[in-house]
């Protein structure tokens, strides 16, 4: 007798996501002869920051520039008064103040506080000495709820971090987080711990991870978040999404050529240091280059560098890393400069900018755009009901379900857990009521996939997990 087994999940959904919209035109915020680049721009809402390296005077000089939605400079330029080196300061945003960190040639690490109105508070002060010198990415921040972790990587090149009140008291001593040698690393707070990730420095292929509190104690030790033969020697990004981070990176399997073809991926890392799954970003078949990730609350906006066309792109994952849009142009290229950059969130806006430079990362120009998360809409009791049918062992099969409100455009897709695209089955125009579809998946492994349903205004998916 051929026993049956049956597995119904259905989803009623009253609430979708339209699709993305850059809602403010992309803005200049430093631009002209002399060479300008910037580490990185906060939105708090009432306005924001972007930090920018050199200026007429000297392409070395740590200023910040304010700037207000939709994409208006607020006031001069701020001098921090010091020179440091490429890519200047990282800013961010305490709810309060703006708090920048920089690293001077000498290797000092310096920091420094300014008020929403542009004003310095008080003078900028040493954070750390001894710094490396010759290691690219070499010091991070993120804000817990009270205070601050600042990462770096010191002259025996290690990674240390610093806790700093919101004051700008140096808390505790400086913490020794990698066990060997570090380079490019992220930091971000999951409402409890920090969680530092970083490329190790001697193998330049394995990414590691450490927890720390908020007083500045670790928590567990140095845990592997990626290993293998692949190199991953470039900068990583890192996110919480209220349950899990993600982190960004690179990755390749071409180490000899002149222009090394990189693979963008993504790893999802519970709270207590377990892998969680793995997305695939963007392939080699882009070019793709230096990836940066942010949370809104509900999604991820993840951006990157197409060298392929010239593009910086973005596009929205859901917390279970399914893509729940199309990749789409940020920034194009101009006067036969790309631009590079990142994006954050903050005050219900992501903010991103980047630097349209040549291929030696100079003579830059400054460039911010504002874009607006995924709009919540209504769309009716939508369902999609996933209805898993094995017959025998030779013959599976998955029947989707799903009802409409009303005719519309509709495409259904199967994702993996990289994130890739391995099936479309439908493409076109339903009508209202219920459909039924068949899916054969006697060629796939056992695992976790997505069946995305796409409307003209809306987007729905489902995990889909196949037993063998």
């Amino acid at each position: 007798m051929i026993k049956k087994h049956h597995i119904i999940v259905t989803m009623v959904a009253c609430l979708f996501f339209a699709q993305a919209t850059i809602n403010a035109q992309e803005f200049p915020i430093a631009v002209g002869n002399d060479s300008t680049f910037s580490g990185g721009a906060v939105y708090g809402g009432h306005n924001g920051l972007v930090a920018i390296y050199g200026d007429s005077n000297s392409p070395y000089t740590i200023n910040a520039q304010l700037i207000g939605y939709p994409g208006n400079l607020i006031g001069s330029r701020i001098s921090l008064n010091d020179i440091g080196v490429f890519p200047g300061a990282i800013p961010i945003f305490d709810g309060t103040n703006y708090f920048l960190v920089w690293r001077e040639f000498n290797g000092t690490l310096k920091g420094q506080f300014i008020d929403t109105a542009g004003n310095l508070l008080g003078f900028s002060f040493s954070i750390a000495t001894n710094l490396a010198t010759s290691r690219p990415g070499t010091f991070n921040i993120a804000r817990g709820d009270t205070v601050f972790l600042v990462t770096f990587i010191k002259s025996d090149n290690h990674l240390y971090g610093q806790i700093i009140s919101k004051s700008g008291n140096l808390i505790g001593s400086q913490i020794q987080i990698s066990i060997g040698s570090a380079r490019e690393n992220a930091v971000a707070f999951d409402g409890s711990n920090f969680l530092v990730a970083w490329v190790d420095g001697d193998n330049n292929k394995d990414i590691y991870g450490q927890f720390v509190s908020k007083s500045g104690t670790l928590v567990g030790g140095n845990f592997l978040i990626d290993g293998g033969p692949y190199y991953s020697d470039n900068p990583v990004s890192l996110a919480f999404d209220g349950t899990k981070y993600l982190l960004a990176y690179h990755e390749t399997t071409d180490d000899t050529s002149y222009f090394v073809k990189w693979t963008l991926l993504g790893k999802f890392i519970s709270t207590s240091g377990t892998i969680d799954g793995t997305i695939t970003i963007c392939d080699t078949t882009k070019l793709p280059f230096l990836p940066s990730v942010a949370f809104d609350g509900t999604n991820y906006l993840i951006t990157w560098t197409q060298f392929l066309d010239g593009n910086m792109m973005g596009r929205f994952y859901n917390t279970f890393g399914a893509p729940i849009d199309t990749p789409f142009v940020i920034f194009g290229p101009l006067n036969n400069k790309i631009p590079v950059g990142g994006v954050g969130f903050g005050g219900g806006s992501y903010l991103a900018v980047a630097t349209r430079c040549n291929s030696e990362f100079s003579d830059g120009d400054v460039y911010g755009r504002f874009i607006t998360p995924l709009v919540i809409k209504d769309m009716d009791n939508l369902i999609l009901r996933l209805y898993l049918d094995y017959t025998t062992p030779y013959n599976n099969s998955v029947t989707i379900e799903y009802d409409l409100p009303k005719g519309c455009y509709v495409t259904l897709r199967i994702y993996n857990i990289l994130g890739q695209e391995i099936a479309t089955l439908m493409s076109g125009f339903s009508l209202a009521g219920p459909h039924t579809i068949q899916w054969n998946t006697s060629r796939l492994s056992g695992g976790l996939y997505f069946c995305s349903l796409e409307t003209n205004s809306a987007v729905v998916t489902q995990k889909l997990i196949l037993p063998r």
